[in-house]
């Protein structure tokens, strides 16, 4: 099956991935749903599938579905498939949007059973997938009390992840006396430039230091002792998968489909009120944090791998393709 990456606007963050793994790809360059850019981008669209034999459109994220559905009334009708990605739409007009455009799609994909959702379309479960083999640590991961314990928070700097309670929690962590950690940030976006103001203004540089958007981030879970997740929406962040996959403890929020994948047995699953404690409680028991993530690890191995994942995407594809 041949597979060609479509991104709808001009952000290249995985274009060496791209071309690393030889897959095909375009940006459409649609920088607003309302302006000439839009007419211009479907018109690419249309000249990049047209040919294609027996298309199938996978369609992620609002703009994604809603660029799809355009697509399909003005040039081709195809099979369409959509993942929303996050368990929450805050807005109503959406809501109503995606609900208005369900006889359009043929499935959509959600993570697990309890993010299923009236706006959304004869469901079907599968998770998000990674190659293990990428990001697997065989090396015994300890914590030396004399080095500074270092937190990681991997993902973008986006009001939905929640960013700035990485402020707060370091100034609680501070007044309780607890002064030998880090937390790495690793990512970028556009709260970059508020989030900076806010550290140097309360000085905390030597504990939150920013290393920006990597393309490898293997290294830095790898020297980590702890991922951090303080998101207030999500759906199922392949950070957690990846962060399972090396063997790293995790400290989340339970938002979106994370609930059904982490709890008390393999992680650490708190609300931001506690997150400071949860934090303090993880360094003063690492042995513990060590053994729930060698329990995720074990658990999720089969079902997250991307080959398994791979697998039942295709035959979503192949049913959807019977039924068109």
């Amino acid at each position: 099956m041949r597979t060609v990456v479509i991104s709808i606007s001009s952000a290249n963050a995985l274009e060496e991935k791209f071309k690393l793994n030889d897959i095909e790809y375009h940006f459409l360059n649609i920088n607003s749903f309302r302006n000439t850019t839009l007419l211009s981008g479907i018109k690419k669209l249309h000249a990049i599938i047209k040919d294609l034999p027996d298309p199938i459109l996978h369609c992620h994220q609002y703009h994604g579905c809603v660029l799809g559905v355009m697509y399909k009334v003005f040039y081709k009708n195809m099979p369409m498939v959509f993942t929303l990605h996050s368990s929450t739409v805050d807005s109503k007009s959406r809501r109503l949007i995606l609900y208005l455009t369900k006889v359009f799609r043929k499935k959509d994909i959600i993570f697990s059973e309890n993010t299923s959702q009236w706006f959304l379309k004869n469901s079907a479960i599968i998770p998000n997938g990674i190659d293990f083999s990428e990001h697997e640590n065989n090396n015994p991961r300890v914590y030396n009390s004399s080095e500074p314990f270092r937190f990681l928070y991997l993902g973008r700097l986006s009001p939905e992840k929640n960013p700035f309670h990485m402020i707060e929690v370091t100034k609680r962590l501070l007044n309780k006396g607890l002064t030998n950690f880090v937390i790495d940030v690793v990512g970028d976006g556009y709260l970059k430039e508020k989030f900076i103001k806010e550290i140097e203004a309360d000085d905390l540089g030597s504990h939150i230091v920013l290393h920006g958007f990597q393309s490898d981030i293997k290294p830095f879970m790898d020297r980590s002792h702890c991922l951090v997740l303080m998101s207030i929406r999500e759906g199922l962040p392949v950070v957690i998968i990846e962060a399972a996959a090396n063997k790293l403890p995790i400290i989340s929020t339970a938002v979106g489909s994370i609930p059904d994948f982490l709890n008390d047995s393999n992680a650490f699953v708190t609300d931001l009120d506690n997150y400071d404690k949860t934090m303090m409680h993880v360094i003063q028991n690492y042995n513990q944090a060590i053994d729930r993530s060698n329990k995720l690890y074990s658990e999720i191995k089969s079902d997250f791998s991307i080959d398994n994942v791979y697998e039942r995407h295709l035959e979503l594809y192949r049913s959807v393709m019977k039924s068109k």
